[in-house]
């Protein structure tokens, strides 16, 4: 049976900047990450050096961003953000869209 299937949209580039990193009560901050790093995501690897217990976290919505969805609560298309999961120190990243020059 032939079938006639939509055009699929090429993925965007999506990048990772790690926007906030607070002090726990103890004064540390996050041990994996500082303000201002910049990681590009490529669809399905986490990038070198990433913390893998926040990158479990912002998957979902890398893929949203990816395929050119948003979020209910983006103020801006094409950028969310996303907590880690570390409730005593909860880094920010900031995910976005990009074009390549």
């Amino acid at each position: 049976m032939d079938r006639e299937y939509g055009t699929f949209q090429k993925p965007k580039k999506v990048r990772i900047v790690v926007e906030k990193c607070p002090k726990n009560e103890a004064g540390r901050a996050c041990h994996c990450h500082e303000v201002g790093q910049v990681f590009t995501f490529d669809f399905e690897r986490c990038p070198q050096d990433f913390c893998a217990a926040a990158f479990h976290s912002l998957w979902p919505q890398l893929r949203v961003l990816e395929l050119g969805g948003r979020h209910p609560w983006d103020s801006q298309e094409g950028v969310t953000r996303v907590a880690c999961p570390d409730p005593g120190k909860p880094t920010i990243f900031r995910i976005e869209t990009y074009e390549e020059d």
